[in-house]
């Protein structure tokens, strides 16, 4: 009943009275762009972040440079970097705080973070209600996937409306790679999970877990809004849902590297993920 319990407990409330604080202003019931108003900027990047005060900053740092990098290569390219503090009891907040520069030049910081800790699926989902991007891009905190991987995603979309709509980062072609580094019960737990998630979605996406997704920002918005997991699985009914609206997905191999301080429990987040499928 988790599940349920944790959507019923939101369900029917506004997104700011699940907020602590943000790092910006603005009106009462604003903080989600209404959905007639064009997007402000040309990308979103969404950061969930729980405990996060020491592999943050310098996530933070390489996909700032990027940015900022591409926005004085394109002059109409401007961003937003909207940090979601997962109702974290350390200095995540602070630290994601430090990382505003005064010197950015095409686009802003802004950190939002809630009152309490709800689950990795109801961060992401808060970042993308909030985001002003014409695409919004999902990012981990820890870095693991480089920043410039987002070209690959870009160009896996199709044109304007035209599917596809969201292009999921992939580590399947390290598969074979991960399989000779890991523990013998770190494999078991990776196949009996990729396994029972073909049973429960089926179709051609390998990896759904990555946490690197770019979505077209009307499509990821509908999506979001309607999302009932807010803890692990939540990537499962993200793929769900594009499906039962008929909204293409794209598959893209990106970089990856396995950072140190994960906040993941192998053993109790697979039996999580798979309680919430069920």
């Amino acid at each position: 009943l988790k599940p349920y319990l944790d959507w019923r407990y939101s369900c029917g409330k506004a997104l700011e009275s699940q907020i602590s604080r943000t790092s910006f202003q603005c009106a009462p019931g604003e903080l989600v762009p209404a959905p007639w108003k064009a997007p402000e900027v040309a990308l979103s990047v969404v950061v969930p972040a729980y405990n996060e005060e020491y592999r943050l900053p310098q996530m933070l740092d390489e996909a700032l440079a990027y940015l900022e990098s591409r926005g004085s290569d394109v002059a109409s390219f401007t961003y937003e970097v909207i940090v979601v503090d997962d109702g974290s009891s350390d200095n995540t907040y602070a630290a994601a705080l430090s990382s505003r520069d005064a010197s950015l030049q095409h686009g802003e910081v802004r950190i939002i973070k809630l009152l309490g800790n709800r689950g990795k699926g109801f961060a992401v989902r808060t970042g993308m209600l909030a985001a002003r991007g014409h695409l919004l891009l999902m990012a981990d905190a820890d870095g693991a996937t480089n920043i410039r991987d987002l070209e690959r995603l870009e160009r896996a979309l199709g044109p304007k409306d035209d599917a596809p709509h969201i292009a999921f980062g992939s580590r399947h072609h390290l598969r074979a790679e991960a399989l000779n580094k890991r523990a013998w019960y770190r494999n078991v737990l990776m196949v009996g999970f990729h396994f029972a998630v073909w049973l429960l979605v089926g179709g051609n996406v390998k990896d759904t877990q990555c946490g690197f997704k770019l979505f077209k920002a009307n499509v990821g918005k509908q999506i979001f809004a309607s999302l009932h997991l807010y803890r692990w699985a939540f990537d499962i009914e993200v793929l769900i849902l594009s499906r039962i609206l008929g909204k293409g997905v794209s598959e893209v191999p990106v970089s990856w590297v396995e950072m140190p301080g994960s906040k993941l429990n192998l053993l109790t987040g697979a039996v999580t993920m798979l309680r919430d499928m069920a």
